[in-house]
């Protein structure tokens, strides 16, 4: 009979256990969840605050001409455009055992 109650308290204390683990490793898998859905939000959320000052600079005409002059070479009508034409063959000077023979045929080069 005592052997009975031992046993009975020892699957109740089993039974006890498992009903307890089972919550707190899914509480565990939420609380994870929750730390990596914040992590994500405040990287989108700093993201969508960098697209958002993007997209006021594209609004802001003196940013506009500033990226077009700087970025894509533009100039305004009026204005005094200076090109310097440099000779790659004179500013680059290619070892004599150089393993490419088409890099020196670019630069203009071509007896190496």
């Amino acid at each position: 009979m005592a052997m009975l109650v031992g046993l009975a308290i020892v699957v109740s204390a089993v039974g006890l256990l498992a009903v307890l683990l089972f919550p707190w490793q899914s509480l565990n898998s939420q609380r994870r969840n929750i730390d990596h859905a914040a992590d994500t939000l405040e990287r989108l959320q700093a993201e969508t605050a960098h697209l958002a000052d993007q997209v006021a600079d594209a609004r802001d005409p003196v940013v506009v001409e500033r990226i077009a002059r700087e970025q894509l070479s533009l100039v305004r009508e009026g204005d005094t455009l200076y090109r310097l034409n440099v000779n790659p063959a004179e500013v680059i000077t290619l070892p004599s055992a150089w393993p490419l023979p088409g890099v020196a045929h670019l630069l203009g080069d071509g007896d190496r």
